[in-house]
């Protein structure tokens, strides 16, 4: 199943109206209507949006079955997904379903590649790890230019998104952790 029929699947199931999901993620009822049809293949940040107002982790867009705690997931059988407008590679480490209170993921950005044009924020801490490359991150107001082996961490209730610096592509580990479990 494509990710935009797993959002209607969860919106229908939630008995939200796409104007009720559109003004819980400040994402147009259109644009949310092209999504789950395929038509449109949303940003980073909109699909964190989406979640959050869905009330599931990210990944579980991404998913058929609920899967137990504990799991291994081998580097060849991560979720990954492409997104075009952000020019960003995805990679879910977890395979754990809703069930968890972080969200370790492996972003791949090519040059100029970003999480989204909007700043984010929800409730939780994050921590990213620049394993390549090199990216700007914005938090409020204030930027961090980090290379690889650099790290930071934060209050995800400060409004915030990162994007590539470089020439050549970053590659970013990303936990999104959240204090109460999604479900």
């Amino acid at each position: 199943m494509e990710f935009g029929q797993r959002i209607k699947e969860i919106r229908i199931k939630k008995k939200l109206t796409l104007e009720e999901l559109a003004k819980r993620t400040g994402v147009s009822a259109s644009f949310l209507s092209q999504i789950e049809r395929g038509i449109v293949y949303p940003s980073v940040e909109s699909l964190k949006r989406v979640a959050t107002a869905l009330q599931v982790k990210l990944d579980y867009l991404f998913k058929e079955e609920k899967v137990p705690r504990k799991t291994i997931v081998k580097r060849n059988k991560r979720e990954r997904f492409f997104l075009k407008d952000s020019k960003a590679l995805v990679e879910i480490l977890t395979s754990s379903g809703i069930e968890v209170l972080m969200e370790p993921l492996v972003f791949t950005l090519q040059p100029k590649g970003h999480t989204g044009k909007q700043l984010s924020m929800h409730e939780g801490e994050e921590f990213g790890l620049v394993l390549e490359g090199k990216i700007k991150v914005q938090i409020g107001k204030e930027f961090y230019t980090l290379e690889q082996g650099d790290s930071i961490s934060f209050d995800s209730m400060f409004p915030h998104k990162f994007r590539n610096i470089g020439n050549g592509k970053a590659k970013v580990l990303w936990v999104v952790f959240s204090p109460r479990r999604i479900m």
